[in-house]
């Protein structure tokens, strides 16, 4: 049986959108996908039944969800997430923050909710400058992290304000930039100095993101560096599907890398096969 594979990005995604034929050709295909994020991308979209058949599967983690439900605005599955135990207020910030949702941002805060930081990341991330602000009223000052979020949502009103407020960390920026495939920023980063080519790698692979992962290895990116991260199965198999049109290109230590790794990752997986 072959292996269904997608990324992360694409499971989150059929669950917010509701595509309840996606979601279940997914399951039952056996792909590598994980339950706590689809409650998470099904609160984000507002959709009760997919909310529903995650719980029913095995979705517990309701802090996710929550987080899901302020990104999304939706009060009622807040209150479900609430309900059934949810009680990371920040986390509910922070999905306020990058939905941009107001009434959301002031319930966690009314909750308990006190990292500005984050909130100020994810701000940066879904571009909204008020829920900027108001972090940065509230104390919010990590302004790299501001920028990883820019960078990673693809936002550059947001990357220059951070910039101006004296963010310097180019590479984590290129990684942000790299998972989200906002070759503009990427750019940017490199402009700035960032370097890190084998970070941009890795987080090309785990946003699925293949002209950035390509732009990585023709920069210098050593594949073989790729193990440190540890990433999972998932992203390993992603990481093949990414480089495979490499290994005519590149050197031959390389290409066995890639040959073991693949039968490496074969001997792995066999259990879901």
């Amino acid at each position: 049986m072959a292996l269904y594979v997608l990324t992360e990005y694409q499971w989150y995604e059929a669950c917010k959108n509701g595509d309840r034929e996606q979601v279940d050709k997914i399951i039952k295909k056996r792909s590598f996908y994980d339950l706590n994020y689809g409650l998470r991308g099904a609160c984000h979209g507002g959709h009760l039944d997919l909310v529903n058949l995650m719980i029913e599967k095995g979705a517990k983690n309701w802090d996710l969800g929550l987080a899901g439900a302020c990104e999304g605005g939706y009060l009622e599955l807040v209150n479900l997430m609430i309900e059934k135990g949810a009680r990371n207020w920040n986390l509910g910030l922070a999905g306020a923050c990058y939905g941009g949702h107001l009434d959301m941002v002031n319930l966690m805060i009314e909750n308990g909710a006190r990292h500005w930081n984050r909130g100020l990341y994810s701000a940066c991330y879904g571009g909204h400058l008020d829920m900027a602000n108001l972090m940065i009223e509230k104390d919010a000052a990590d302004w790299n992290r501001g920028l990883v979020g820019a960078c990673r949502g693809g936002q550059l009103d947001m990357v220059n304000l951070m910039i101006e407020k004296g963010a310097t960390w180019w590479n984590h920026g290129l990684e942000g930039a790299c998972w989200g495939g906002h070759t503009d920023m990427v750019n940017i980063m490199i402009e700035k100095g960032a370097t890190r080519w084998d970070l941009g790698l890795a987080d090309a692979c785990r946003g699925g993101q293949l002209e950035i992962a390509n732009l990585m290895i023709e920069k210098g990116a050593d594949m073989t560096l790729l193990y440190k991260y540890e990433l999972n199965i998932l992203r390993r198999m992603i990481l093949i599907k990414l480089i495979e049109n490499h290994l005519v290109r590149v050197e031959n230590r390389k290409n066995l890398f890639i040959v073991d790794f693949q039968r490496d990752l074969m001997n792995r997986t066999e259990k879901y096969l």
